[in-house]
């Protein structure tokens, strides 16, 4: 725990502090040729849709989403890899505007949360929110929202349908996989998973979202993509019961375990069960909090 707290207040120290929100992203459009558009200018459903499917809970942490993190521990312990880190926007907008796009260690991770933490602490929701959507990259080269909803649809984004501003929301996280002028498929079943995201948070009902893959979407200067239809667009319950349960009971088993061993004085391997125990404590709590999909 000692280590665990010096290590954070060194990523807090050597983080940067901050400052210069807007000039940053304003550096990073004009490298990229883009073009900063605040966000009242920006179609309310692009808004939505961002936070739905990046940052569910964006309005409700401080930067870091423990509950996210916690979902995420699981698949990273397994892989021994950082790549479910589960980054707020925040520090994905720290990252990009701050940390030159590097977060690949342990020790970049720790800046990223020190850094969320200090951005949250400067400037609104509303502020960081615009800084993202300006400052995420949407492929062949569009840094920003004005610059993708050129390149895609020849349209400002204050004019962003639901079905356009879904499929650009959707390509945040990996703009070359699911590049719709390259694989059209794959961006739309990105789509869907942004459409679900929407109906699960409430903005939509399954029908609108239905309605928004109903039809071929144009695309600038591409073949428009073939609609979807028939798919359940329906959310799906906000957790599932055996998960709840048998972490619940992995949790209670690993608690009473370390709270009764100190009255067995010599009971053989008291070290490794000790271990054992805190470890079904922990993997219990998380597989209880990864259960639900969304809080």
């Amino acid at each position: 725990m000692t280590a665990l707290v010096a290590a954070g207040a060194a990523a807090w120290l050597t983080s940067p502090s901050g400052d210069g929100l807007d000039a940053r992203v304003n550096a990073r459009l004009r490298a990229g040729s883009g073009r900063y558009v605040p966000l009242g200018r920006v179609a309310p459903i692009l808004r939505e849709s961002v936070v739905a499917t990046e940052d569910e809970r964006f309005y409700r942490h401080h930067g870091v989403d423990l509950i996210g993190l916690l979902r995420a521990l699981p698949y990273d312990v397994v892989h021994l890899s950082l790549a479910q880190g589960a980054s707020t926007i925040t520090e994905q907008l720290g990252k990009l505007v701050y940390l030159n796009g590097n977060d690949h260690t342990p020790w970049r991770k720790l800046e990223d949360a020190a850094l969320a933490v200090k951005l949250e602490n400067r400037y609104s929701k509303k502020q960081l929110l615009a800084g993202y959507l300006n400052s995420a990259y949407f492929g062949h080269g569009a840094y920003g929202i004005w610059a993708a909803s050129e390149r895609y649809f020849g349209v400002a984004p204050r004019r962003l349908t639901l079905p356009q501003a879904t499929l650009l929301a959707g390509l945040i996280q990996a703009p070359s996989a699911y590049d719709p002028l390259v694989h059209p498929d794959l961006a739309r079943q990105r789509q869907v998973t942004v459409l679900r995201s929407l109906v699960r948070g409430g903005f939509l009902t399954p029908t609108e979202a239905a309605g928004a893959l109903a039809k071929p979407l144009p695309l600038r200067n591409a073949a428009p993509l073939s609609p979807l239809r028939g798919l359940d667009l329906a959310p799906g319950p906000a957790f599932l019961w055996w998960e709840v349960a048998a972490g619940l009971v992995a949790f209670v088993a690993g608690l009473v375990a370390l709270l009764a061993l100190p009255h067995f004085h010599r009971f053989p391997h008291r070290a490794a069960v000790t271990v054992a125990a805190g470890a079904i404590l922990v993997l219990g709590a998380t597989l209880a909090i990864r259960s639900f999909r969304s809080a």
